[in-house]
């Protein structure tokens, strides 16, 4: 993927980390799940988790190979334990702050397994067709998953939460190390591949949201929210996504825009830790009783979350509290 295309890519994480975890997970005065403007950003930014960890697979498919394998691996593995340690201890300490997504124990855990095994990864990284084999079985062991989970919702094997079937997370992170890889890089680097891929976007949209709407919510507690509902169309919808992202040059965006992206694209994961705390702050400090008082606060939420990183960015010390 070329660097705009990366940049695009992991400024649309930001965003939608933003606007889908605030809206979502979150209460306030304003009676927000029944209005359309806030529904559908929260519809579009279902992709924010699935990004992050394609984002990262695709990331360390080009990191890794520059250093030692045990070193490499390491250093990620104490970077993200300073990260849930330091961000757990603050949230203990002072009360005001909330955990940002990314400080939740099963993130964490799914990527330190993910780091644990990451010899695996890249001894499979190496292994083209081997690569797109394992990511397609357990594309196919997802489906399986979570069918056995609708039919047999009593069984405790097939009672995982969703966000606990760390196999999920394992597939995206692939998807991202499949991404890299050369040979495939130059399937879908192709003009006519990725302007059918933008092309094909709004249409896995718009599917996506009319099944949700007639199919979705009468299964929603039985299947528990898990793949084969959003995230069959979710998987889908982060590869077109990055397909697309790649066909977007360098010169076809503006100057003063693509720094802007730039920037912003670095502090991805530092936003994903901190728009918690400043939502949660603002809304104390901000009465919503209206839809233009909830987006306003958005706004502000990504605005200080941006901006927050990017000044711990600068220190490297701090730098380590917001990004592995």
């Amino acid at each position: 993927m070329n660097t705009t295309g990366l940049n695009i890519i992991k400024t649309l994480g930001c965003l939608t980390a933003v606007t889908f975890f605030t809206v979502y997970n979150t209460y306030d005065d304003y009676n927000y799940n029944y209005d359309t403007i806030l529904a559908f950003l929260t519809f579009i930014s279902t992709i924010a988790t699935p990004l992050f960890f394609v984002v990262n697979g695709y990331m360390d498919a080009g990191s890794c190979s520059e250093e030692n394998t045990s070193e490499w691996q390491m250093r990620k593995i104490r970077a993200i334990l300073t990260l849930f340690i330091f961000w757990f201890t603050v949230y203990y300490l002072w009360e005001p702050y909330q955990k940002g997504y990314l400080i939740q124990p099963w993130f964490i855990f799914s990527l330190v397994v993910i780091y644990t095994f990451h010899p695996v990864v890249e001894w499979l990284a190496k292994r083209t067709c081997i690569l797109a084999c394992v990511t397609g079985a357990l594309l196919i062991f997802s489906f399986a998953y979570d069918l056995l989970a609708l039919y047999h919702p009593q069984n405790q094997v097939f009672s995982i939460p969703a966000q606990f079937r760390i196999w999920t997370w394992i597939l995206y992170y692939l998807t991202g190390q499949l991404l890299f890889d050369h040979k495939i890089s130059r399937l879908y680097g192709r003009p006519r591949v990725a302007v059918a891929a933008a092309i094909a976007i709004p249409f896995v949209y718009i599917f996506t949201w009319m099944y949700e709407k007639h199919f979705f919510f009468s299964l929603f507690k039985v299947e528990q929210n898990s793949f084969i509902l959003t995230g069959s169309q979710v998987y889908l919808l982060v590869v077109l996504i990055i397909i697309a992202a790649n066909g977007v040059k360098a010169d076809a965006i503006k100057r003063p825009v693509g720094e802007m992206v730039g920037a912003l694209g670095k502090t991805m994961t530092g936003v994903y830790i901190l728009h918690y705390s400043f939502f949660n702050l603002l809304i104390e400090w901000i009465p919503i009783h209206s839809l233009t008082a909830k987006l306003f606060v958005i706004l502000l939420t990504f605005l200080l979350s941006v901006a927050s990183s990017t000044l711990l960015l600068k220190n490297k010390v701090t730098r380590r509290l917001i990004t592995f």
